[in-house]
């Protein structure tokens, strides 16, 4: 009974949390390479995890403010300068990824500094509000100074060679929100698998 409901929990928790994958040097117009985010905007929920697909050139997601759009934040996220091919096709497969973990709804503003985009449109906006839109952040960008400083934190990238090769992911669009939502089932039978054994030995 115990490791039914614990189970049942871990299910619950693994299978809500959903993946956004956003991809750097792409028009979300378009689909093809270019300036920005695609999608510009999405609104994850805390436990979710965004995913930054490099496409071709530098591109570096920073974490900024939503005053300040094209300032990095003091100790906020920085992914580092990813670097692809220019004859690499847009939605090739085993393109670099960072991963950002979401831990609230709070919003979050970023821009690509590396490729020198944030006055042109470069500018992610997660969870705005009514009173932070993501229209008002973009124009903010627009007329923002750009600077290097302060350096934020640099999470790990995920390079080609590093993604497991047993995961499934399957995904599904809400055009709403721009979102793409990717489980991997392989991950939570795994997750599952190890925490049920963990409450039978309890027994």
């Amino acid at each position: 009974m115990k490791a039914a409901l614990l189970f049942s929990l871990c299910y619950a928790s693994l299978v809500s949390a959903a993946v956004y994958t956003v991809g750097v040097g792409k028009d979300e117009n378009t689909g093809h390479k270019g300036v920005g985010f695609d999608p510009s905007v999405i609104v994850p929920s805390a436990g979710d995890q965004i995913v930054f697909e490099f496409r071709s050139g530098s591109h570096s997601v920073v974490e900024s403010t939503f005053e300040e759009p094209c300032t990095p934040k003091a100790g906020g996220f920085n992914s580092g300068v990813q670097t692809v091919a220019d004859n690499i096709e847009v939605d090739a497969s085993g393109l670099p990824t960072v991963t950002l973990q979401v831990n609230d709804s709070q919003p979050l503003w970023f821009f690509d500094q590396a490729g020198g985009t944030c006055n042109q449109g470069g500018v992610l906006a997660v969870n705005p509000t009514d009173s932070q839109t993501a229209p008002a952040f973009k124009e903010n960008a627009a007329k923002a100074t750009v600077r290097t400083d302060p350096t934020g934190t640099s999470d790990t990238a995920s390079l080609p060679t590093q993604t497991a090769p047993n995961s499934s992911p399957s995904s599904s669009s809400n055009s709403a929100t721009g979102f793409t939502g990717t489980l991997d089932y392989a991950a939570a039978f795994w997750a599952l698998h190890s925490v049920v054994l963990a409450a039978m030995v309890s027994f």
